[in-house]
């Protein structure tokens, strides 16, 4: 996991002008209704049509899903998307931008990453718009 996790954070720091030389993430992995409960969602209803597969909990630490693949691209695309939001903490941009900028930046380079190899976006451009617009109100 650790070779993933540099090689992930090397690509980061080629396509970002994010500083990415700060120790690694504790990673850890969980159910999806943990996830969730630590998230903030308490209803197995919202949990399940959360679809929560990871997240950062500005701790240091990345939450995964039990099931984690470090072989599936697909996998390997969240835990990119939750090392930018890491990446993003430790650079101080949580301050000064809306969390929706900050997740649409996550997914703009999980799916740039995702192009890369060669697997289709993991958002559509209505989910885009959406996580902006609170932003701009």
């Amino acid at each position: 996991m650790t070779e993933l996790m540099f090689s992930l954070m090397l690509w980061l720091g080629a396509n970002t002008s994010y500083n990415t030389t700060q120790e690694l993430p504790n990673i850890v992995f969980t159910t999806q209704h943990n996830m969730c409960a630590l998230y903030g969602i308490h209803v197995k209803s919202r949990c399940d049509d959360a679809r929560l597969r990871g997240f950062y909990d500005k701790k240091l630490t990345i939450y995964l899903d039990v099931d984690f693949d470090t072989r599936d691209p697909h996998e390997r695309s969240q835990l990119l998307h939750e090392l930018v939001h890491y990446v993003q903490w430790a650079n101080g941009q949580q301050t000064s931008t809306c969390l929706g900028h900050l997740e649409l930046e996550a997914y703009n380079l999980q799916d740039a990453w995702r192009a890369e190899n060669d697997l289709q976006p993991s958002i559509g451009e209505f989910n885009r718009m959406m996580l902006t617009a609170s932003c701009d109100a």
